[in-house]
């Protein structure tokens, strides 16, 4: 069985394989001419998804990790102390059980959310892989690293900006409801419509 991180990479390059062919359908639509699918285009993208993919489950990981998504309503001390009174008073009866189950469900940690949302879709997680797909599609196209540089410095904010039309709603989603191995699935699926975007830019850098 292939690994959780590997189901996500080959989910992301399938996603990204519709959002390129897409968006060649789009661009030929548009103008008015038949298709001609650009071989080396639909491969730059999922290479690009195949690189970017795993570093970003990592961080994914790593978030959670860091601001767990949720608390629980019990601590270690509870607990111990519910296991000394089972050997004391003998097991916990079925409704016992039912109200401790209850009182141990998982609760959503807002400042953690929140804080995982802020880094990851407004600062640092966008800016690493706006500044990676500029970086990744300019050596694939054989650019230089003046015109990469330029690439960079001119259209990662415009870029930034832009997905903030559909990412900080996404991300909010993802952080509260998506279990982490599934979250990069879930990104991926959601930006479909952004992906048909990127290779849009992509097909102008």
């Amino acid at each position: 069985m292939p690994s959780p991180i590997v189901k996500a990479t080959l989910a992301s390059a399938a996603l990204s394989s519709a959002s390129n062919i897409l968006a060649q359908l789009l661009e030929a639509y548009r103008a008015g001419l038949p298709l001609t699918f650009d071989k080396l285009q639909f491969l730059r993208f999922v290479v690009l998804a195949l690189i970017t993919s795993p570093p970003n489950y990592k961080w994914q990981q790593f978030l959670e990790h860091s601001f767990p998504a949720y608390d629980r309503q019990t601590s270690v001390g509870d607990i111990e102390s519910q296991h000394h009174k089972e050997k004391d008073e003998g097991p916990l009866s079925v409704y016992d059980g039912e109200h401790d189950a209850t009182r141990q469900k998982p609760k959503l940690n807002i400042r953690n959310t929140m804080t995982k949302w802020f880094i990851d879709c407004i600062t640092i997680g966008a800016i690493l892989n706006t500044v990676a797909f500029y970086i990744l599609m300019g050596l694939m196209k054989g650019q230089t690293t003046a015109k990469i540089g330029q690439n960079i410095r001119t259209d990662t904010i415009p870029l930034i900006v832009a997905g903030y039309k559909i990412w900080p709603f996404a991300s909010i989603v993802s952080f509260s409801c998506i279990p982490v191995e599934k979250r990069i699935v879930f990104l991926n699926f959601v930006g479909l419509l952004w992906g048909i975007y990127m290779s849009l830019v992509a097909a102008k850098v």
